[in-house]
């Protein structure tokens, strides 16, 4: 598998609108029409950053990261979010996920230098999703936030090495 990434615009909805979810998993991320009326609405584009994950000329996932006056309240300065994660659920199973968020961090250790750590907050009761960050080189923070939305949310961690 030659997993890659492509930067997405704000505007590049429809390339990524067919990864639909699991029903079970709908419920832990915002709809793809909220995050890019978000990064479309963002005062700060530059500070937002959406990708699509590539696998032999197909789109199979999507996130967004975030850096600087875009963190979010719960992430430290200096530190790059990732946001809005998902592989469509018929190329789920498949590796493409780990494979992203190796590319993510080799993505950041070449474009973002002075950042070393990568973090997200992942829901409480989203165990599957848990499972799958700690697997992925994810460590949990020992830290908390509460989202008005989604509910008591887990900040993990992972740094990022050198290229």
């Amino acid at each position: 598998m030659h997993a890659t990434l492509k930067t997405l615009s704000r505007f590049d909805r429809a390339r990524v609108a067919k990864l639909k979810l699991e029903p079970e998993q709908e419920q832990f991320v915002d709809p793809l029409d909220f995050v890019f009326s978000e990064l479309q609405g963002n005062a700060r584009p530059d500070l937002e950053h959406p990708f699509a994950v590539v696998v032999h000329h197909q789109i199979v996932g999507f996130f967004v990261l975030r850096e600087k006056a875009a963190l979010p309240e719960w992430a430290p300065p200096g530190v790059i979010t990732m946001h809005s994660f998902r592989v469509g659920r018929g190329y789920q199973g498949n590796g493409y996920g780990k494979a992203a968020t190796g590319l993510v961090s080799h993505w950041i250790s070449a474009n973002r230098p002075s950042a070393k750590r990568l973090m997200l907050a992942v829901e409480e009761d989203n165990a599957r999703a848990r499972h799958f960050y700690l697997t992925a080189g994810f460590f949990d923070t020992g830290a908390t936030y509460y989202d008005k939305k989604l509910g008591l949310q887990n900040v993990l961690e992972r740094e990022i090495d050198s290229v």
